[in-house]
């Protein structure tokens, strides 16, 4: 994660050093919603992704990421010339209604897809089938998001679009390739997907496809809209869920405080701030303070972790990426967590006692503020550091040890980190936050195999513990 190699000092100098086209119109010192929209785009470079053949596959995007039954949809499609029709499948691959369309195979129109989108001609128009039951659906790899109708689900999982479109390189850049030299600072949701099922809990929502909650489904652009999860008991936040806007983030932090629950099956979460244009089909993330034009400091879109945006990600999930770190790179870890709290309700049915590892092959974890670092080898439990978050309950359940690279922390932050397995209470009256911190919690090889049955079972847990009001906490 370096810094660009070069920094420029102004807003009108970064105009004329790099050409950039003027799309922000200035500033203010009371941030507002027109200020948030505007942006500019910069380029770090030429260089390009080499084209992905896409030849063979059906591909394209809607001009939003999820709908109500009944909305009527514009789809843009590419694909193999043979099809008059194409087939809209769930997450277990099975279809579930057609669209009738006859298929072309369509050419990017657009001179920068990454920030223009493909610009594909429209398909078609179609309304989404009234009844049709809220969940993930696919369209070829195109994802596509049906809210619910019901008044009150149970649950309201938030699938991680943000995440998929930074690193959706399709059209030539992402916002880390071809790299952090010639990356883009904003890209387009209106291209064609590839999606990871690492970054996008496909493990999980196999599974819970399966159980009888009523569940809401809904993308990061509708947790700005407090409306859209209220009347959910929990929100469930799944995948690699890495870019947060900071109205995403209150709103979240507005339903613990209601009393209501979090379940975090995330790593490395609300990482980045980013913040859309004002049509939404655009989401910008600069990554560097100077990069940014806009002038308030709490819109910058940079981490989260960093003062000046004044809005610690501890303080909203209890753990954070620079208390974590990469789970694959220590010699002597656990892959997985050792558990420290065989007693918590969480692991009811699991078998798992203290000094037993929960497999759990990560990439990325998440850790809470700790009263001492944890060191690889080490034989004490870490403690958390209560003085730190001030919360009024919160327990360690596992840990693993964690690795981050020095220079993408603040100076004194030392190089062990660590996975921090959590159950938390803010305050004597809020909800109850889980955070499991490992970005591979949702992953089909987290819940798909035979050796999967504790992540189920400890994950039904969470689950029906928040729906019944029951206690989450061991004491």
């Amino acid at each position: 994660m370096r810094r660009p190699a070069v920094y420029f000092f102004s807003f009108l100098l970064l105009i004329s050093l790099t050409g950039c086209r003027k799309i922000f119109h200035g500033s203010s010192s009371v941030l507002n919603s027109t200020d948030l929209g505007y942006y500019t785009i910069t380029e770090l470079g030429t260089k390009l992704m080499e084209p992905l053949n896409l030849d063979d596959v059906i591909d394209g995007y809607t001009e939003k990421r999820s709908y109500l039954p009944g909305d009527s949809i514009n789809y843009y499609i590419s694909g193999p010339q043979s099809q008059q029709q194409v087939w809209i499948t769930d997450v277990n691959n099975k279809q579930v209604f057609s669209i009738p369309v006859n298929v072309q195979k369509q050419s990017i129109n657009s001179a920068k897809p990454w920030e223009e989108g493909f610009l594909y001609n429209k398909s078609l128009s179609s309304t989404l089938p009234l009844g049709l039951k809220s969940g993930v659906y696919f369209f070829g790899v195109a994802p596509l998001v049906c809210k619910s109708t019901s008044p009150a689900p149970d649950i309201t999982v938030i699938y991680p679009t943000n995440t998929m479109n930074a690193y959706n390189h399709l059209g030539g850049k992402s916002l880390y390739r071809p790299s952090l030299e010639d990356r883009s600072t904003v890209v387009s949701f209106r291209r064609a997907i590839t999606y990871s099922p690492n970054n996008t809990g496909l493990g999980f929502l196999r599974w819970i496809s399966t159980q009888p909650y009523d569940v809401n489904y809904i993308c990061d652009e509708d947790v700005e809209d407090y409306n859209t999860f209220a009347n959910s008991k929990t929100v469930i936040i799944i995948g690699h869920s890495e870019y947060w806007t900071r109205k995403a983030r209150e709103n979240i932090d507005q339903f613990v405080k209601s009393g209501k629950n979090l379940l975090v099956l995330s790593g490395n979460t609300m990482w980045w701030q980013v913040r859309y244009n004002h049509e939404k089909d655009l989401m910008i993330c600069y990554k560097d303070n100077n990069l940014d034009p806009i002038s308030i400091d709490m819109a910058k879109t940079i981490r989260w972790y960093l003062p000046q945006l004044n809005y610690p990600i501890v303080q909203s999930i209890g753990a954070d990426f620079v208390g974590g770190g990469y789970g694959q790179k220590f010699a002597v870890r656990w892959n997985g967590y050792k558990i420290v709290e065989s007693n918590s309700p969480l692991l009811n049915g699991t078998g798992l006692n203290n000094g037993d590892i929960l497999a759990l092959h990560t990439q990325e974890y998440d850790g809470a503020p700790l009263v001492t670092p944890l060191v690889p080898g080490d034989s004490a439990v870490p403690v958390i550091n209560n003085n730190v978050l001030n919360f009024n309950k919160v327990e360690l359940l596992g840990y693993d040890y964690a690795e981050k690279v020095a220079l993408d922390f603040p100076l004194g932050v030392p190089t062990g980190g660590s996975g921090t397995f959590i159950v938390f209470q803010k305050t004597p009256s809020s909800g109850t936050v889980v955070n499991v911190a490992s970005m591979d919690w949702c992953n089909p090889t987290s819940f798909d195999s035979s050796a999967s049955q504790a992540i189920k079972q400890i994950t039904k847990n969470m689950i029906d513990a928040t729906l019944q009001n029951h206690s989450l906490f061991t004491h």
